[in-house]
């Protein structure tokens, strides 16, 4: 693709949904600072894969990722401000091909507690994202789903995840919980997931704010693996779907969810919940005069004194007479 195409493009995402971009690119910035990189950066850019790379340029990948401007500034200047390799960064960023991140109404949270059967109450999130799937994506998925009900949970996960989540989707391998068994843990409560979701650094410059905490919300296909309380006809706890293998803790909880199957879940909404970190560059960067502050004090001592001394100077006071004559 040239570089007019691709500059066209990044605008077009950027006009279409700006805070939507901004998130993007805040968590491909989470992962690529994270300490767990090679883990949670994946993919990775391929454009720093060619011209004679074998291994993952994280050095380069670094010092083209923090030359990148804030948000507004990129629609202000038409994208002027990307050098051609950032530019290349910030396309493949922000148009993934399975998915697209959309900013929600505010009102979509109270939409999100109804279909998960929330009834604890927590703090509202700042932001809530749908993420769209691509067409081939969405047709898997109801292929797979095939009529059966689907069910919404929430699940915690740290920050710098979210962009290997996003690309990858939900692994039950990656969990370490295995109380109740091997697979993905997810609860109807929000409260449940919030702390396995804590602040983490993100984007100095982002729009959103520069620490964030993430929870997703998941769409569950109702399918016999999955397990979690689900009542028969004798309103007794069937057993079968109550419990997962290899579960230390006996039955899943009432309102958690365990899936092993990794084609049956997916992440439909994202909530943010953010804060900005970053002081202000009065707070942040003392200014020159509060840093030498002692050293001026000492200064003005000095000349008052030495204007003391010469006033009461007989000498002086002689040569400034004769000077003004």
């Amino acid at each position: 693709m040239t570089p007019e195409a691709s500059k066209a493009r990044v605008l077009s995402r950027l006009s279409e949904d700006c805070l939507a971009a901004d998130l993007q690119w805040s968590l491909f910035t989470s992962a690529l600072c994270s300490y767990r990189r090679d883990s949670v950066l994946r993919p990775f850019p391929p454009l720093l894969m060619n011209d004679g790379h074998t291994e993952k340029d994280y050095t380069l990948l670094e010092q083209i990722a923090s030359r990148a401007p804030g948000i507004k500034t990129v629609v202000d200047t038409q994208a002027e401000c990307l050098h051609a390799r950032l530019l290349e960064l910030f396309h493949w960023v922000l148009n993934a091909k399975s998915f697209k991140l959309k900013t929600c109404e505010k009102s979509k949270y109270q939409e999100i507690t109804s279909l998960t059967g929330q009834s604890v109450s927590v703090p509202e999130p700042n932001y809530v994202f749908e993420v769209m799937y691509s067409e081939s994506s969405q047709a898997k998925f109801e292929e797979l789903r095939d009529s059966r009900d689907l069910l919404y949970a929430y699940h915690g996960s740290r920050v710098e995840n979210f962009h290997s989540i996003l690309h990858n989707g939900l692994h039950s391998h990656m969990n370490k919980n295995s109380l109740f068994g091997e697979g993905t843990y997810l609860s109807a409560e929000l409260s449940v997931s919030l702390p396995y979701s804590p602040s983490g650094k993100a984007w100095d410059r982002s729009i959103l704010g520069d620490s964030l905490s993430c929870v997703a919300v998941c769409e569950v296909i109702d399918h016999p693996s999955v397990k979690c309380q689900v009542k028969d006809n004798k309103n007794s706890v069937n057993r079968s779907r109550a419990r997962a293998r290899n579960s230390m803790g006996g039955d899943v909880p009432e309102k958690y969810y365990v899936v092993s199957n990794n084609e049956v879940i997916r992440v439909k909404y994202i909530l943010v919940y953010a804060s900005r970190t970053t002081k202000s560059r009065s707070a942040s960067a003392p200014s020159w005069f509060s840093q030498h502050k002692f050293v001026l004090m000492m200064l003005f001592y000095s000349f008052l004194l030495l204007a003391i001394g010469l006033a009461n100077s007989k000498t002086f006071q002689y040569h400034v007479k004769r000077y003004l004559r």
